[in-house]
Parts: structure tokens; sequence; C-alpha cells
């Protein structure tokens, strides 16, 4: 039972010390059109519909943002399909599962033994996309999910605007596990006043217009 507590521990320490060194970035891409948290630099990937995908994978879970075409991405109904075209292949289907905690604008979709978790977010002139997969071991992390959702802003012609309504650094303890609790950490302290928080000691502000 000792050995088994040792073990245990020590991989916690593993775990939170990984956590801390993930390359966390608020990543803005060169057109500067939006700004989103990621847990590390993201890849831009092209795509055979025209598409572009930015793209950041843990080694657990893969994080994307899509910028689509407008004029193909226009409504809730088109984005739905496109997921599902997209993602099925002679083998698996994209399986649109039902799940009352999901917004208008979201869908979770389960194509294999892979999970995704989709939000659309639309504007006038523009079309975004903003994923995460995770395997069937792992399912969909909701919290970080959530604050990598609710991190994505687009800029407007003013820059960037300020984040507002974002809970105190101290909610993040209640968080599941060291990941969540990082990815809660980096986000709320962006916001104004939170500066000197103790939770928020060694975090970068990146938040610049």
């Amino acid at each position: 039972m000792k050995q088994l507590l040792t073990l245990t521990m020590g991989f916690a320490a593993l775990l939170s010390s990984a956590v801390l060194a993930q390359s966390w970035i608020f990543f803005a891409p060169p057109e500067r059109d939006f700004r989103v948290l990621f847990p590390g630099s993201p890849t831009r990937l092209d795509t055979p519909s025209g598409s572009v995908e930015f793209r950041t994978d843990t080694g657990t879970y893969q994080y994307s943002v899509f910028r689509h075409d407008p004029r193909r991405i226009s409504s809730i109904a088109a984005w739905r399909d496109d997921i599902v075209q997209r993602s099925s292949n002679d083998d698996q289907y994209a399986a649109e599962q039902d799940d009352r905690d999901l917004g208008p604008n979201e869908f979770i979709f389960r194509t294999g033994m892979t999970w995704t978790l989709h939000r659309l977010v639309l504007e006038t002139g523009r079309s975004y996309e903003l994923v995460v997969k995770a395997g069937p071991d792992d399912g969909i992390p909701r919290q970080a999910a959530r604050d990598f959702f609710n991190s994505f802003q687009m800029r407007g012609a003013s820059g960037f605007p300020v984040f507002t309504n974002l809970p105190a650094p101290d909610s993040c303890q209640a968080r599941d596990n060291a990941f969540a609790r990082r990815f809660c950490e980096y986000l709320t302290c962006q916001a104004a006043g939170y500066e000197n928080h103790p939770a928020c000691a060694g975090i970068p502000r990146f938040l610049k217009n």
C-alpha cells in the first residue's frame, strides 16, 4: 500500500511538472483576425476544403481553430454537415451525440473511438470553428474545453475586446486536474485586477491590442 501511494504521489508530481512546463500561448495569426489561448504553439494547416486549421496537440488532447470561408459555412446546419463530411470515411461515420450541456452553436461527435467537441463562432463575413479532440480513454476535458472556447476573441475595428466576467483565479482550484487548473489560471489571470494575485505569479500577461 505504501509503495502504491508513493507511486501515485510520484505520478502526480510528474504530471504537475509537465503541466507547468507546457508552452502556453495566447496565439494570434499573422492576419491578427483572432486570438485564443493554446496549450502550446500551434501548427498552421491548409485543409482540402479551403479552410485553415491552427492546431496544438498535447499528446492527450488536440485543440484546433478552423478559419472557414464564410460563403461556405454561413449557418449552423451547413457547419454540422461539414463536420460529418470531413470526419467520416469509408469505415467510420461521425455520429452526433445527444448532450444537454451543449449550447445552440455546439456539437459533440464520436467517430470510431475518437470524441470531438465543437463550437461555431459566426459573425458577418467571418466563420470560425473551435474543436477539442480526445481519444476513447480520456473523454472530452469539459472544463479545459470551455476555457479554450471562452478564450477565443475576434478582432474588431478598435482591436481585441477586454476580457470581462471571468471568474477569479481562486476558482481554478476546484478544477478536476492540474491541466484544467493551469488552463483556467492562464485565462483568468489575463483579466485586469489580478496582476498581483498569488495564483498568477509567473504567468505572463499576453493580452495587448
